[in-house]
C-alpha cells in the first residue's frame, strides 16, 4: 500500500511540476521565473497565503503562473512541520539566539495552525504564538526563499535553455532529412 501511495505522489509531481516545464513552448526565462516564483513563495509565504501572493507577485513579475503554482507544493500537509521547524531553527541562527524549543513541542505549537479550518483561523492561532517564534520562523523564512529562489531560477534556466538547444537541433535535423539534405 506504502508503495502505491508513494507511485502516486511520483505521478502527481511528474504532471504538475515535470510536464509542464518539458512541455512548454514559453521561453526558457519564462518558466524558470516560474519554477523561481513557486518555490519562492512556497517556501517564504504560509500555506493558504500562497495563491494570492502569487497573484499580487504576477502584477509586478511575468512568469508561468501554472509552473508557480505547481511549485508551491514543495509546502505542503507533509512537508509543512519539518519545513517550518527548520526555518525556526535557521531564523534563531540568524538572530544568534538558541532554539527554545524541539521539533516534538514545536508540532505541538503548530498543531491548531496546520489543523485550522481555513486562512483567517490560521493566522489568528500563528497571532497566539507570540513574537519572538513567529519572527524566527520568518526570518528563517525568508532567509531560505531568497537563495532557494534565486539558485532555482538559474538552474532551470539553464536546463530549459539546454532542452531548447538539443529540441532545435532534432527540429532542424528532421527538416535536413524530409529535404534530403545533408
Amino acid at each position: 500500500m506504502g508503495i502505491n501511495i508513494f507511485k502516486g505522489l511520483v505521478n502527481k509531481i511528474r504532471t504538475l511540476a515535470v510536464d509542464p516545464l518539458v512541455k512548454s513552448q514559453n521561453p526558457p526565462w519564462f518558466d524558470a521565473r516560474g519554477v523561481s516564483a513557486g518555490l519562492l513563495i512556497g517556501t517564504a509565504i504560509p500555506l493558504g497565503l500562497q495563491t494570492a501572493s502569487m497573484v499580487f507577485f504576477r502584477l509586478f513579475v511575468r512568469f508561468n503562473v501554472l509552473i508557480a503554482f505547481a511549485f508551491t507544493w514543495i509546502n505542503n500537509p507533509l512537508t509543512l512541520a519539518p519545513m517550518y521547524y527548520t526555518f525556526y531553527l535557521i531564523g534563531s541562527i540568524c538572530l544568534g539566539k538558541p532554539p527554545a524549543t524541539n521539533f516534538q513541542d514545536f508540532q505541538v505549537l503548530f498543531k491548531p495552525i496546520f489543523e485550522a479550518g481555513g486562512i483567517t483561523e490560521a493566522c489568528a492561532q500563528i497571532l497566539t504564538l507570540g513574537g519572538d517564534v513567529v519572527l524566527r520562523w520568518f526570518v528563517g523564512a525568508f532567509a531560505s526563499a531568497i537563495p532557494l529562489g534565486l539558485m532555482s531560477y538559474f538552474v532551470s534556466l539553464r536546463f530549459l535553455k539546454s532542452r531548447q538547444e538539443k529540441k532545435t537541433l532534432l527540429q532542424e535535423a528532421s527538416q535536413d532529412l524530409a529535404t534530403g539534405k545533408d
